[in-house]
């Protein structure tokens, strides 16, 4: 049967042979930087979390100036450890399996605290951004495996820490500098993490201080009052209590005054101009919401921001920076004599800070149009720190509703172009969807302005397309101002062998483009950042836009194809034993090549730690028996599923050697039983000195068909486990019970826990049958620290 399956398969796949092999081509995808950034003027050794990478891996930073580079090849696909989630939470899609590939991430001094994005690249495809941060302030890196809290011995400091497991809680203890406020920022949604952060400060005895949970995804920042000299704790956790090796997150301590807004929220360049500044301390120093007002003189010739600082006492100054405009900047007012509802009358242009300062408030405005009037109409909040999610509604004066936007794509501001239907009044009203106004420090900025006669062109950050092949790249166009004439497109920068359609304008009237990119046969694999100018003509002027940087990758079709034998059939198999699957390959004529058999990243129903090999296929294998290996733990209640890769080394047409990976085209599928094999002990820890040596007893439980010996030993793969040493152990079938005599590494294990883990193998039916079990082994010398930490 089997064999039968096979030939029907393959005629089936000449009917489509082109589409098929394209679609089981595996991209790398990126999952995390660790630490997720750096120092201005540093160099940092970072691990970078990959999806499916090879070890020809291209790296690009999306800011010229930052190098990043490889400093060694991928490591194994990491399969999570204990503990896992069981009943309904297990249910849940599970995150992606990384490879870790260390590397230098160089860092100029001239940077700007920020965001960043990188990509990476093979002969497979090309990643979406990673996003990493560049600070100013002293970086510190968390320290894993600790029974205390970790000391941040001096502030402000930043700490990259992870949540790597199922309901971690990292912690964290300092001591205020200084009396008066302290701000504490976590960043994880900003940098892509999954982590949806909760951060808790308690005092010395344990009494709760502060504390934010971050359920909005946008990244919580707090500030509290501090007492100079008292110890503080912090912990950061899962709202949920998740965790993987891709939760990381930035966690900032910074002692004294926190600006929160400025009003007006931007400043007019050329002029001189008062600005209130509002925030924490920034009159006294103390911690409670103050405003002082500062005279502002702008240079007409300023960049984009302002930045300056101006002196609170006698030992601290405050900085700030502004964003500038060519506009009329004004502050909101109303006579207090006049109801909230009476519109606030503008011109246009104009620029406005407001502030929701009434919970659940709308602000009106009202401004004189006339028919065929085109107006750009924004609502500023995030993009200016403000916690507001705005919403704008146009209104007749008649109360009629003409428009209505909320978000636009990448942020919660709201933004619209609007032609004016008629002469006459229109209101202009301004709300939040977010429940954070009702205070001072929800403001926005309203702008509103004549329509310029222009273009945006979006492009996307990514683009793959195989040797002999082509692809479409979907180039649109946003029209501002009433513009509607042709744009023409030049693409720079194309590699040799890559050419692009003869068809290069966007027709008048038309938002989009598609342009054709082809690749010669004898084209070469590459990787390279593309930029894309388009060009058009309005009036007598001639303007020029262009988007972001196109990464593209010349790929390699994988000579070859995998699929499980059974054509997703579910097949029963006992935990805690390895099942074998059988796998399918099938090369093209032309490739005699090895083939790795590898766990994919992406695991639709892979739980619990089920896990399988790097397994070599020969050339002259056609079908292989993939081992799966099935924790004893796993639910019997559903099926689970494993899904690998197939990669090999291939030459491209200029030589270059490249990886090519190829996904299995239907998952392997088995139905855990009942567990054969269970080992267990009394001890579950130990209090040990670092050059003591012990017993560990363990009690062996099998099933009735297990019979012959079992084998005992200790498996050192945690660092911090690796250098203790223990004697295998050979149990026959009659005994259940067992010990092993454990030394501690020569010289002591530091004063970090280390978690040992014990394996006992059998064989069932030429079969390996594996049940483990784990010891906390805790360093003497660190006694518990005295402090309520529920």
């Amino acid at each position: 049967m089997p064999f039968i399956f096979r030939i029907s398969f393959v005629v089936a796949l000449i009917l489509v042979a082109t589409d098929f092999r394209a679609s089981a081509q595996q991209a790398p995808a990126i999952g995390y930087m660790f630490p997720p950034g750096g120092q201005a003027g540093s160099t940092v050794d970072v691990v970078l979390g990959g999806y499916d990478w090879t070890p020809d891996m291209e790296l690009f930073v999306r800011d010229g100036r930052i190098q990043i580079e490889l400093t060694g090849a991928p490591g194994p696909v990491i399969v999570p450890e204990p503990p896992y989630w069981f009943g309904k939470k297990a249910r849940r899609g599970p995150f992606p399996m990384p490879r870790e590939t260390p590397a230098k991430l160089k860092l100029p001094a001239d940077l700007q605290p920020g965001i960043y994005r990188w990509q990476a690249a093979n002969a497979n495809g090309v990643t979406a951004s990673g996003k990493f941060v560049v600070s100013s302030a002293l970086e510190v890196i968390e320290q894993k495996d600790q029974l205390e809290p970790q000391l941040l011995a001096s502030l402000p400091v930043t700490v990259s820490g992870q949540i790597l497991k199922i309901a971690e809680v990292d912690e964290y203890r300092f001591t205020a500098p200084a009396t008066g406020p302290l701000t504490c920022e976590v960043v994880a949604a900003g940098i892509d993490s999954p982590l949806t952060a909760v951060v808790e400060i308690r005092d010395a005895s344990g009494q709760l201080v502060a504390d934010a949970a971050d359920t909005a995804a946008r990244d919580a920042r707090f500030t509290f009052a501090a007492e100079a000299g008292q110890e503080y704790f912090a912990r950061i956790y899962d709202v949920d209590f998740r965790g993987n090796r891709s939760f990381v997150y930035r966690l900032s301590f910074t002692p004294g005054p926190r600006l929160l807004s400025t009003f007006p929220a931007v400043v007019q360049r050329g002029i001189t101009q008062d600005v209130e500044f509002f925030g924490f301390g920034l009159e006294t120093d103390a911690a409670k919401l103050e405003s002082v007002t500062r005279t502002l003189n702008v240079p007409t010739d300023a960049a984009a921001t302002f930045r300056d600082k101006f002196k609170l006492n006698d030992d601290q100054s405050v900085s700030f920076e502004i964003p500038l405009s060519d506009l009329p900047e004004r502050v909101e007012t109303r006579e207090s004599n006049l109801p909230a509802t009476m519109p606030v009358e503008l011109a246009v242009p104009s620029a406005i800070t407001g502030v929701l300062e009434q919970r659940y408030g709308v602000d009106h405005f009202r401004i004189s149009g006339t028919k065929g009037d085109v107006w750009a109409i924004d609502v500023q909040a995030e993009s200016l720190g403000s916690p507001l999610d705005v919403s704008l509604v146009i209104v007749k004066e008649d109360g009629t509703e003409l428009k209505r936007v909320d978000d636009v794509p990448g942020t919660t501001d709201a933004s619209v172009e609007f032609t004016v239907p008629q002469d006459g009044m229109f209101d202009l009203l301004v709300s939040d969807t977010s429940g954070a106004s009702g205070n001072r420090q929800a403001a926005y900025r309203l702008v509103i302005q004549r329509a310029k006669p222009g273009f945006r062109l979006n492009a996307p950050e990514l683009f793959a397309v195989p040797i002999d092949g082509s692809g479409v790249l979907s180039i649109k166009v946003e029209r501002t101002g009433g513009f509607t004439g042709p744009i023409s497109i030049a693409v720079d920068d194309l590699p040799d062998g890559v050419t692009i359609s003869d068809d290069t304008t966007i027709p008048e009237k038309k938002s989009d483009l598609k342009l054709k990119v082809s690749v010669a046969a004898d084209a070469g694999t590459i990787a390279r950042m593309l930029t894309l100018t388009g060009t058009a003509t309005i009036g007598e002027a001639t303007i020029t836009h262009s988007p972001e940087p196109i990464l593209l990758a010349v790929t390699l079709k994988p000579p070859f194809r995998i699929d499980a034998e059974g054509k997703n059939d579910v097949t029963k198999w006992p935990r805690g034993t390895t099942f074998p699957a059988p796998v399918l390959i099938d090369r093209d004529e032309s490739f005699a090549g090895d083939i790795v058999l590898e766990m994919a990243a992406k695991q639709g129903r892979h739980r619990q730690g089920i896990r399988g090999p790097e397994m070599l296929v020969k050339p002259d294998e056609d079908r292989i028996l993939y081992p799966v290996f099935l924790p004893e733990w796993l639910e019997t209640t559903r099926t689970s599923r494993m899904v690998v890769n197939g990669v090999a080394k291939i030459a491209d047409p200029k030589g270059r050697i490249r990886y090519s990976s190829s996904k299995l085209v239907t998952r392997i599928g088995f139905l855990p039983t009942g567990a054969m094999l269970k080992i267990e002990s009394p001890i579950k820890e130990i209090e040990l000195s670092s050059a003591t040596s012990f017993e560990f007893p363990i009690e062996i439980l099998r099933s009735p068909g297990l019979e012959g010996p079992i084998q005992l030993e200790l498996v050192n793969e945690s660092e911090t486990a690796t250098k203790f040493r223990a004697s295998i152990v050979t149990v026959d079938a009659s005994k259940n019970q067992a010990t092993l005599a454990v030394s501690p590494p020569e010289g002591g294990f530091g004063s970090h826990v280390a978690t040992l883990k014990f394996r006992a193998t059998a064989q069932w039916n030429g079969y390996p049958v594996i049940a483990e079990t784990t010891l906390t082994v805790v360093p003497a010398s660190l006694l518990p620290r005295q402090v309520a930490m529920p």
